[in-house]
């Protein structure tokens, strides 16, 4: 059955590298597929719940990670439990380093967002027809596909995806989001680390929900 997502998933976690256990947030499980608090998640079920092309890659980013604490993100395909195959976005705030503990790296944080259906929506023809709507804005929108792109490592499709997922759940037109993104790389923010920093700053503030 095909699920249809109204509402903004996204879910906040952390990792406690001594034990390799996981606490996950209640949206984190149903992202997941599975019920709140439905297992007590260990590095070896958050792996092998990546599709098997992935798992390599998501094993050596968070064995990185567990090295130096520094952030990152990854986009992969999780095999969820529900037997949904879902596209999700894992970001790392960073860890919390000390300096007496092997590794030195104690914990890690950060957030995950399903963006299924906004990989779905995304096809290259909708990507082009909703570049082409707006053609005045089509270079922000572009320039704000390079800086995604560049920031996480995605493919232009995938950097769509990432846009009309801010659109969908912000309520927000795609040129506004683009406008936002632009605005980080012209202020300052143009190395790779520095640049993912501010888009997930900006990511985590248009996430957030709104106040009632």
């Amino acid at each position: 059955m095909a699920e249809h997502l109204d509402t903004p998933r996204v879910g906040r976690f952390t990792y406690q590298v001594p034990t390799r256990t996981w606490e996950w947030d209640d949206e984190v499980f149903r992202i997941h597929g599975m019920p709140p608090g439905g297992i007590e998640p260990t590095t070896d079920d958050v792996v092998k719940r990546q599709h098997p092309d992935d798992q390599e890659r998501l094993a050596d980013v968070l064995e990185a990670a567990t090295r130096t604490g520094d952030p990152f993100s990854l986009v992969y395909r999780l095999v969820a439990e529900d037997g949904v195959e879902r596209r999700v976005l894992l970001v790392c705030d960073g860890g919390v380093c000390e300096a007496e503990v092997d590794p030195p790296v104690s914990e890690l944080d950060g957030y995950y967002i399903d963006l299924t259906e906004d990989f779905a929506r995304a096809s290259e023809e909708e990507a082009r027809d909703a570049v082409a709507a707006s053609a005045l804005h089509r270079a922000t929108i572009e320039q704000a596909k390079g800086s995604l792109m560049m920031a996480y490592g995605l493919d232009a499709d995938q950097a769509f995806a990432m846009l009309t997922w801010w659109s969908r759940n912000k309520n927000m037109k795609v040129r506004e989001i683009a406008e936002r993104i632009t605005d980080l790389s012209t202020a300052g923010a143009l190395s790779d680390s520095a640049l993912r920093q501010s888009v997930d700053n900006l990511l985590y503030d248009v996430s957030a929900p709104s106040d009632a």
